[in-house]
């Protein structure tokens, strides 16, 4: 990656929705190059898709839950069938593998703790093979993620 693909991909995490002239002229490329580029970097699988950032308070989702679960098993059936689950339950926004004391993090939103009430018994409970699951809420977002470092 030169500093145009570093720029690009920069400008992308940004905001993916600015046209093709616009991104090109604020890097410094023509904008054909600038095509040409974005289309290598999804064929390398470096840029995997685009999505719009959407305010969950904005669709009422009020509370963000982080839920560390620890299986009764780390075999890889145990792990495979837990992950295989998560991946029907809408309301597991991300499930992270994870090193420590717990196995898994998973984040969760709700509109309030009724919801994530409901969420608790019908989703998370019905997980296969969970010893135990601890329920950590987010107070206020202090840093919006706004994509990766790209720097070299």
């Amino acid at each position: 990656m030169d500093r145009a693909d570093i720029a690009l991909l920069e400008a992308l995490q940004r905001d993916s929705s600015r046209s093709i002239a616009d991104l090109a002229d604020s890097i410094g490329l023509s904008p054909s190059a600038c095509h040409r580029r974005i289309k290598s970097l999804e064929e390398s699988g470096l840029i995997t898709g685009y999505a719009a950032q959407i305010d969950p308070h904005k669709l009422g989702l009020k509370l963000q839950a982080f839920v560390e679960i620890t299986l009764t098993s780390q075999s890889r059936e145990a792990m495979d069938r837990f992950e295989a689950a998560v991946q029907d339950f809408e309301d597991v926004l991300d499930c992270h593998l994870m090193s420590g004391n717990a196995d898994y993090l998973l984040r969760v939103a709700a509109a309030d703790l009724e919801q994530y009430d409901r969420i608790h018994r019908d989703c998370l409970a019905r997980l296969p093979g969970v010893s135990s699951m601890r329920s950590a809420f987010a107070i206020r977002r202090i840093k919006r993620w706004g994509g990766y470092p790209v720097r070299r």
